[in-house]
């Protein structure tokens, strides 16, 4: 028996946050099982019991250190007693998935102790900034993180990985640091063995995210005013009662629906049931979310926003790209409806396309990246 490897994470969220969200991915933590203890550092007074969420982390032993509330302002009070947390955890790798006061809290543990620092980057956080100028106070926090926190998470990295291209050239404004793309990961079969829902009205088109400005939801809903067909939309947010009016107002509850959320376990069989994927998120913010990739695996045409110039995903012959208006959205959407045959065209180039995304291809990379980190680390 070799030596037990071991990791110590800083989530983004306090880990009962996904649990409620239904993102309770198997392995997410944990790609193949590589890691036989799993800690996780969550900044919460109290988090979620581990049994309930053990899928995330495989095999692993899984401990979940609840050190309560910390922010960018009380962070430097806390960091001692974490900086000794994580000695006594003892990883062999330290992974963040942003570069704000979880990357930060990661960061200094790395260095004062020796260990590899692994950083993944989910969106594009400059454009993030520019959205938030009418939020003041929040602005101004994203202001300062910009100036004195994000930085030096990102040179104290060892490794930098981004979902989309569209997010290294924020990697390159802000460190010395190069990065590498490693998309987001989904388990094709399960999506492609999913099980239509009987009861949910037809033709459906569905849109899965989180119910927040930058997905645009409202371009959809409004598209529903024209198209004969039903909109579902699975997602929850800040925009909850606001495009639930904006629904009534139009007078098409009949045709939109909106669920808050759907346990990731049972997703797919919601893909399964649709005749087309849409979604008119923001493309420089994002360029491939993972229900995109979800609903490719699932065989779905997708209809979607055309990428920004030079940060194309490579979905040139899967997708229909479309101007992220509802006039376009609404001629693109009703073009599928009406033809089984273009339909079924999009639907092989999505099962194609999916592949790239597997989460046995983009898990073996993962894998490859953690003993790199640890190698490099023991020489």
């Amino acid at each position: 028996m070799g030596k037990k490897l071991k990791i110590c994470i800083f989530p983004n969220d306090p880990l009962i946050a996904y649990y409620d969200k239904g993102e309770i991915k198997d392995k997410y933590y944990n790609p193949g099982n590589f890691f036989d203890e799993v800690h996780f550092i969550t900044l919460t007074d109290q988090d979620i019991e581990s049994s309930k969420i053990q899928k995330i982390v495989g095999e692993a032993k899984m401990v979940i250190h609840s050190v309560g509330k910390i922010n960018i302002k009380n962070r430097k009070k806390h960091l001692k007693e974490i900086i000794e947390l994580c000695r006594k955890i003892n990883p062999d790798v330290i992974r963040a998935f942003n570069p704000f006061v979880e990357g930060w809290l990661a960061a200094n543990c790395a260095q004062k102790l020796g260990k590899p620092f692994f950083v993944s980057l989910h969106t594009q956080y400059d454009y993030n900034r520019k959205l938030s100028k009418n939020k003041l106070k929040k602005y101004l926090v994203l202001k300062y993180t910009e100036k004195f926190i994000e930085p030096f998470v990102l040179d104290a990295a060892d490794k930098i990985v981004v979902v989309y291209k569209i997010i290294q050239p924020y990697v390159t404004k802000h460190s010395s640091k190069n990065s590498e793309v490693l998309h987001n990961k989904v388990d094709c079969n399960r999506f492609f063995n999913g099980k239509p829902i009987s009861n949910l009205p037809q033709p459906l088109i569905l849109s899965v995210g989180n119910l927040i400005p930058v997905k645009n939801h409202k371009i959809l809903i409004k598209s529903m005013r024209v198209i004969e067909g039903h909109l579902l939309i699975i997602g929850n947010g800040e925009l909850f009662s606001e495009l639930n009016q904006l629904i009534i107002k139009y007078k098409i509850e009949h045709k939109v629906t909106i669920k808050k959320s759907v346990p990731n376990d049972q997703i797919q069989n919601y893909y399964k049931s649709a005749e087309i994927f849409a979604l008119a998120y923001n493309t420089k913010v994002e360029s491939l979310p993972i229900p995109v990739i979800e609903a490719m695996a699932a065989g779905l045409p997708i209809v979607i926003p055309s990428p920004e110039e030079g940060f194309s995903e490579g979905l040139e012959n899967a997708a229909i790209f479309t101007k992220n208006n509802e006039k376009s959205f609404t001629e693109n959407i009703q073009k599928l409806l009406k033809s089984k045959d273009l339909r079924k065209k999009y639907s092989n180039q999505s099962l194609t396309k999916a592949k790239e995304f597997d989460s046995e291809k983009i898990e073996k990379r993962e894998v490859e990246i953690y003993s790199e980190l640890i190698k490099g680390f023991q020489k």
